[in-house]
C-alpha cells in the first residue's frame, strides 16, 4: 500500500481542502516551533485545523500544493512569480489563534525578514504526513516532482525546517542549512536553500 501511495503524487483539488487541513494538523501537533506558538495542547489542536485551511485555503490556486492517495500528505510549494495576499490570510490566522496571535506574527515576522528575496526560487512552506504514515518515503515522494523540476529548470529552492527531523530529510534531499534562527526561549529553526543539480548530460 505504501508503494501505491508514495507513486500517486498529484496536484490539490478543493475537494482535498478538509482533508489537507487535518492532515497537516495532524502532522505538525507535536512539532517543536507550533508547540511554541501554541504551547496548551488542547488549544494548539484546535487552532491547527483552523489555520492550516487558512493557508491551504490561500495558496490553492497558486499551483503548488501536491498531495497523494488519500490526502494523507501535503506539500505546499509558493512557486516564483506568484503573489500570496498576505495581509488577508496574517488576518485570518491572528483572529484564529487570539491569545496567541503575538507568538505567530513574531514567528512570521523572523521568517519573512530572513526570507531570501534577491534570487527567485521555489518556496517550501509546509510538508507533512499524518503520523501513521510517516516514515514511510511520502514526505519524500511529494518533494521529488517540484525539486526535479528545479534540477531541470536551474531553479533554486528554499525552506525552513521546524525540526531536527525535517532538516535531516532535507538535508538528504540536496539542502544546505544557510542559517539557523532561535525563537525567543524557544526551538531553533532551519533556513536551508537547494542550489539545482545538474543532469548527468550537463555535468
Amino acid at each position: 500500500m505504501t508503494v501505491q501511495i508514495t507513486k500517486s503524487v498529484r496536484k490539490a483539488t478543493d475537494a482535498d481542502v478538509p482533508h489537507l487541513a487535518g492532515t497537516l494538523a495532524a502532522s505538525f501537533y507535536t512539532d517543536p516551533v507550533m508547540s511554541w506558538c501554541y504551547p496548551d495542547d488542547a488549544r494548539r489542536a484546535e487552532i491547527l485545523p483552523h489555520n492550516f485551511r487558512s493557508v491551504i485555503e490561500a495558496t490553492l490556486s497558486l499551483g503548488g500544493i501536491d498531495t497523494v492517495t488519500d490526502a494523507v500528505g501535503a506539500a505546499v510549494w509558493i512557486p516564483p512569480g506568484t503573489e500570496l495576499d498576505e495581509e488577508r490570510l496574517a488576518d485570518q490566522i491572528g483572529r484564529t489563534s487570539r491569545e496567541y496571535a503575538e507568538r505567530v506574527f513574531t514567528l512570521l515576522a523572523l521568517m519573512d525578514e530572513h526570507h531570501p528575496k534577491d534570487k527567485e526560487h521555489q518556496y517550501l512552506w509546509l510538508l507533512g504526513t499524518r503520523p501513521e504514515w510517516q516514515s514511510q518515503g511520502i514526505g519524500s515522494a511529494l518533494m521529488r516532482p517540484v525539486l526535479e523540476a528545479c534540477d531541470r529548470d536551474g531553479m533554486p529552492a528554499y525552506l525552513e525546517a521546524t525540526s531536527a527531523r525535517n532538516r535531516d530529510l532535507y538535508l538528504r534531499h540536496g539542502f544546505e542549512i544557510t542559517e539557523v534562527l532561535s525563537l525567543s526561549e524557544g526551538p531553533p529553526l532551519w533556513c536551508m536553500w537547494r542550489s539545482p543539480r545538474r543532469s548527468p548530460e550537463h555535468s
